[in-house]
Order: structure tokens, then sequence, then C-alpha cells
């Protein structure tokens, strides 16, 4: 059954939404709107048993608890469709909210409903709509093109999306950001580059005032060549003789490819302005050290969290 029905937000629970994070600005905009006009679409849920417990939901009517096996369970309503209204209710006070209430829908069920709204509102960025399509794609073995009927999307689209997933994460989040155009983080997905190249990439397209794919496609199959190369060399298939190192040895400056750098401070700005300090000396240690293709990794890592400040 299905009808759209007054609920009680506080019986509201969030679904696995894709949207990684939600813009409090416009989350702000959002609740103004509804304030002065009232919620135009109402949101949609589904019906759940939510054990007090453990926290377990199931769709069924379950006697007891999967899970923990325990009788604590309250009815709940899981979002489909809708999160930033809901949160835009909450924000607002509201006691009810209007629902469209699914009956006896499915987890893929209720899966392929969100990805259609999210996807048709352009709800999400492009790394969470790739993650979204991969996580279906995992979760229960959907093709790109079954994802891509489901979204109401190409399969070319879906394609590049789940490409994106291949960028640093440093990357993933410039494209988030808005600070890397999708048409280059594209370009740079398709290079298949390994991840330190990743970045070597990134530099030289901050490094041009006037890029374009065109040129930066090159710049691409430049460092995909040389990495060809290198792999021709790999000291790895050498059968060397195992040695103890002592604890005197010398020890290598940090490199993005082994080294995590470090997470200080209380704010997001202090941690990744911290970090850019950090890359910015270990470069100057590999150069002194004189290996320029090392300062250049070093170096690129601090210039990709630079444009994050």
């Amino acid at each position: 059954m299905t009808g759209i029905e007054q609920i009680q937000v506080a019986q509201v629970v969030a679904g696995d939404n894709d949207r990684q994070t939600f813009d409090q600005v416009a989350l702000q905009e959002l609740a103004d709107s509804m304030k002065t006009h009232g919620l135009a679409q109402p949101i949609t849920v589904r019906p759940i048993w939510l054990c007090t417990t453990c926290g377990h939901r199931d769709a069924d009517n379950p006697l007891a608890c999967e899970r923990c096996s325990g009788d604590s369970l309250e009815q709940r309503f899981e979002i489909v469709a809708g999160e930033r209204r809901y949160r835009a209710a909450l924000l607002l006070g509201w006691q009810t909210i209007p629902a469209i209430v699914r009956e006896g829908m499915s987890d893929e069920a209720a899966s392929a409903v969100m990805l259609a709204e999210n996807v048709a509102r352009a709800d999400l960025d492009p790394i969470d709509e790739g993650r979204a399509y991969q996580v279906r794609m995992e979760q229960y073995g959907w093709t790109v093109e079954q994802v891509a009927r489901f979204a109401g999307v190409s399969t070319v689209r879906v394609q590049f999306r789940l490409k994106l997933l291949r960028l640093r994460s440093e990357i993933q989040h410039l494209v988030r950001s808005g600070n890397l155009s999708i048409g280059y983080a594209q370009v740079l997905s398709d290079g298949e580059l390994d991840l330190n190249r990743q970045m070597l990439a990134i530099t030289r397209l901050h490094a041009n005032p006037t890029p374009t794919p065109t040129w930066f496609r090159r710049e691409v199959n430049r460092l995909l060549e040389e990495q060809a190369q290198e792999s021709l060399f790999d000291l790895s298939l050498l059968t060397v003789q195992e040695v103890e190192q002592d604890a005197s040895e010398f020890i290598e400056p940090p490199s993005p490819s082994t080294t995590e750098a470090p997470k200080v401070g209380k704010t997001l700005i202090q941690i990744v302005a911290g970090q850019v300090k950090f890359w910015n000396r270990a470069a100057e240690a590999w150069n002194d050290l004189g290996k320029p293709f090392k300062r250049q990794e070093c170096q690129a890592a601090a210039l990709v969290l630079q444009a994050l400040l």
C-alpha cells in the first residue's frame, strides 16, 4: 500500500544515503524555503522494524531481532528519498512531515529508488555518484547496464564515474570541491597512472596557465610511457640477498607512496596546512639527496593539498 501521511519526525531514520556530505548553507536555504512555502514534495519512506537493543533494521515484521535475538522492536520509517528535506525539517523543529509511505519495499528496491532520485535531482557530486554505482554493483550484483537503467543515465556515464574512483583521495577531494573539472578528472582516470604520477600530472596541470584537455591528455600519456619503461626495470624481479639493516642506517625522507602525512591541528584548515608544510619539507630533503623525481612527488602532494585551503 502506498499513500501520503503525516508521520512523526521522531520516527524517521536516515537510510544508507549515497551522499557523503551535506552543504550546511544550502540546507539552511532549503529550510528557509520550506518555512515560507511549505514542503512541495513529500519525502519517501518505507516502514522498518528497529531493534532498540542493537540497532539492527529489518524490512519485515520479525518476532525477534535477527542479530541479537532480542524482542525490543519498534517501528520506524526509513528514508528512501528526501534526506535533505528531512534534515531541513529538523532544523525547523517540525514535529511531523508529509511522507509517501512505501509498504513492502525490499532493500534492493529501496536502493534503486534512492539512486534514481539522487541522480535525477543532481544531488550527488561525481565521486559520490561513482561510489553509489560501485556499491550497488558489489552489493546486488548489478551490471553497468542495470545501474544505468535504474539511474536513468547512459552506460558511458556510469563507466566514467566508476573510473574516477581510481584517483588518489586528494585528487577526488579536488573533484568534489570543484577545483578540478570533471573533464580533466576523466582524462586523468583514463590514463591508469599510478598514484604518484597522478600527482605529477596534477602538478603540471596547475603549472600551465592555459591548459586544454588535448594538452593534458598528452601529458598523461607521457607519464604513462615513463611508467611503462620504469616497470621494465622493476627491482622486485631481481634476486638479491637479504641483509639485516642496522638501526643506525640512513632513513629516507617520507614519500607520498609510503607515508601518510600527520594530522595535527584542531580544524581541517590547520590539519591541511600542516600537511602542506610536511610535504614541502620532504621535497627539500629529497632535493638535498639529489632525487628530483621524489622531490616532484612531494611537491605534487603539497600542491594538491594547498588547493583545498
